[in-house]
């Protein structure tokens, strides 16, 4: 996983991986301190995580994992199995917003002139660099940087509801 993949994909995530700690952990200090290490955690695996399908939910499950090993060490007599069932309830809930995002996505994206969906889908899906969407879509590098602009703007238009 590269440096900018990690970042746009992970980091949004924070705020999410945030309220599923401190409601597992329910102390706000320790809940930064497991997101931290979570974040340091899979930096230090980026290599690996090129084959993970969906980094979003492995992010959510390693969450998960450890904050149940903080509360084993905390307090052992307590049920880890109901923790387990709470935050895969979580989970779940987090997995249904993300599709409904995707598919609200997808729908706003169909709503783009060809060549700017193309441009979007070649830089921010297919992590293309500019020079290869200027080469694919046969445009100058001011042109695609105009494109995928135009279509940000579009789409943020859209999500506002102009």
């Amino acid at each position: 996983m590269t440096k900018q993949r990690y970042l746009d994909t992970l980091l949004p995530l924070q705020p999410t991986l945030q309220l599923v700690a401190e409601r597992l952990l329910g102390s706000e200090t320790e809940a930064e301190d497991a997101v931290q290490d979570l974040f340091l955690s899979l930096w230090e695996k980026k290599n690996e995580l090129k084959r993970v399908v969906n980094p979003e939910a492995y992010a959510m499950q390693t969450l998960k994992h450890q904050c149940i090993s903080i509360l084993r060490k905390r307090k052992p007599s307590e049920s880890i199995d109901s923790l387990a069932d709470i935050s895969d309830d979580e989970a779940r809930q987090e997995a249904t917003l993300f599709e409904e995002r995707a598919a609200q996505l997808d729908r706003m994206m169909a709503r783009l002139p060809e060549v700017q969906r193309q441009a979007i889908q070649m830089r921010y899906i297919d992590q293309l660099s500019h020079e290869e969407i200027q080469r694919r879509l046969h445009m100058s590098s001011s042109n695609v940087y105009t494109t995928v602009s135009r279509a940000m703007s579009a789409l943020k238009a859209m999500k506002d509801g102009r």
